[in-house]
């Protein structure tokens, strides 16, 4: 599978503070902890050679990849599995979550490659639902486990709710990627006119309704007629209203970092949220290498 050069950028901020919290959490006293990736992909991939013309819609197929090797046939990259297994410091448990049958495949193979095929499991189902029945599974168990899961999504398939979900344990990390320029902007019509089915979409995803009146204001038209308009820089101000919800939900958040394409434009922010202070402070050291940043 084919992906674009800016997701190598992804998976080197993922990878490293994937370093840093296991370096971290095998000093401290936990039962265990583990590393959920809810789009996990395949365990290596392609790197398309991304001309300045290529269409935007190729970054819908992206997905995350980090570390290169050259095979003389291309490029290839660690898909995000291959990232987390290869860590100095393994996760007590692996969960890989994918719904593509071919992935599976490949990722059955991946676990082969490692002495310790017990610690990963893989999963094929919406990952909104395995995350609920974990979560449910895990009650009463927090203060001796912590984790990490990697919501990379190529759209809007992570509603709120498993957010808040995620941050009521109070013991579990999420690093997410925020589609902005993917999949959220072509959803937020210039002109406000959604269908009702549309911002049910949007209020499922963000938790309320409250986008609406954030990105929209009245105004006039020539005939003196009310109508909606979009606000300037409407992504910045998304992005800034995602993190603060992201803060009460989850205690602590790191700034936004922008991703974009080979013409520079913005497709996603990578955003970490958690229960620690220190945590939030790592995440914005490893995201703040070299890139834009939304705080």
């Amino acid at each position: 599978m084919d992906v674009g050069p800016w997701a190598r950028e992804k998976l080197d901020c993922l990878g490293n503070y994937l370093e840093a919290y296991t370096t971290i959490l095998r000093r401290q006293r936990f039962r265990g902890y583990f590393y959920v990736d809810a789009f996990a992909g395949p365990g290596s991939l392609k790197l398309r050679r991304e001309r300045v013309d290529d269409s935007e819609q190729r970054a819908l197929l992206e997905v995350a990849e980090h570390a290169s090797r050259d095979t003389g046939e291309g490029e290839y990259i660690s898909g995000s599995p291959r990232v987390a297994l290869e860590l100095e410091q393994p996760f007590t448990y692996y969960i890989f979550i994918e719904l593509d049958p071919s992935r599976i495949e490949e990722l059955e193979l991946l676990r082969s490659e490692f002495k310790w095929p017990e610690r990963i499991r893989i999963r094929r189902e919406d990952c909104n639902a395995y995350l609920r029945r974990l979560l449910e599974r895990m009650e009463g168990q927090w203060r001796y486990w912590r984790g990490v899961v990697f919501l990379d999504p190529f759209g809007m398939q992570v509603p709120w709710e498993t957010l808040v979900a995620l941050g009521q344990t109070r013991a579990v990390e999420v690093f997410i990627n925020f589609p902005v320029g993917m999949a959220i902007q072509r959803l937020l019509k210039r002109s406000g006119a959604f269908t009702q089915r549309e911002r049910e979409k949007l209020d499922a995803y963000f938790g309320t309704p409250e986008w609406f009146d954030l990105l929209y204001r009245r105004r006039e038209d020539l005939f003196g007629q009310d109508s909606k308009e979009k606000v300037r820089e409407a992504g910045d101000v998304l992005v800034r209203w995602y993190r603060d919800r992201l803060r009460d939900a989850f205690g602590y958040v790191s700034d936004a970092r922008e991703v974009q394409n080979t013409r520079g434009a913005p497709l996603y922010y990578l955003i970490f949220a958690g229960p620690n202070r220190t945590g939030a402070r790592i995440a914005n050291h490893v995201l703040k290498q070299g890139a834009r940043r939304v705080a």
